[in-house]
């Protein structure tokens, strides 16, 4: 059901990206809700969920946004794994570095990404401008925080241990004690 869910989520994510946020694939100010998704995903989730997950996600969007068919799922693997590999010996704690790495891991995916397409396809031109890939870095930030926080509240909420303090407070006195 988590799964069902998160698929869910990043499908309505690339809806929304690519009809409210997206006017054309290189807008500037586009936010790569996707992204997120998969800095999320490779954090809190196990390997092949992320995996699972991802797939379709991915896919949905290289179909409605792609210029380079195949790049949106080069773009979630890529950084699904590198923020796994990265994350797998933190010393440092969790809430700390996860969203300045998620932007991080995006700047390196991208220009990992540009090589890979300047070696496979010479044709295309893709050239990596330093304002436009700042900016969107920095959206991805910006975003991040609440979209971790609604990526946690799905996750409690489906795993069942989302509770209401009015079920969970506690009583006075002692409740096993009769006088």
């Amino acid at each position: 059901m988590l799964t069902l869910s998160f698929i869910l989520i990043g499908l309505f994510l690339v809806l929304v990206q690519t009809t409210l946020f997206m006017p054309s694939p290189l807008w500037l100010a586009a936010p790569d809700f996707y992204y997120i998704l998969v800095g999320y995903l490779a954090y809190n989730v196990t390997f092949l969920r992320g995996i699972v997950i991802l797939l379709p996600v991915s896919m949905v969007l290289d179909i409605y946004s792609g210029t380079v068919i195949g790049m949106y799922p080069a773009l979630c693997y890529l950084g699904y794994f590198l923020l796994r590999f990265m994350v797998a010996k933190m010393p440092v704690r969790k809430s700390l570095y996860q969203l300045p790495l998620v932007a991080l891991s995006y700047l390196m995916v991208n220009w990992i990404l540009l090589l890979i397409l300047d070696f496979f396809q010479p044709q295309v031109i893709a050239e990596w401008i330093w304002f436009p890939i700042l900016f969107r870095a920095f959206l991805i930030y910006i975003f991040s925080f609440p979209l971790f926080r609604f990526f946690t509240f799905v996750e409690k909420r489906v795993k069942g241990t989302f509770s209401s303090p009015r079920f969970t407070r506690s009583l006075p006195g002692n409740q096993f004690r009769q006088n």
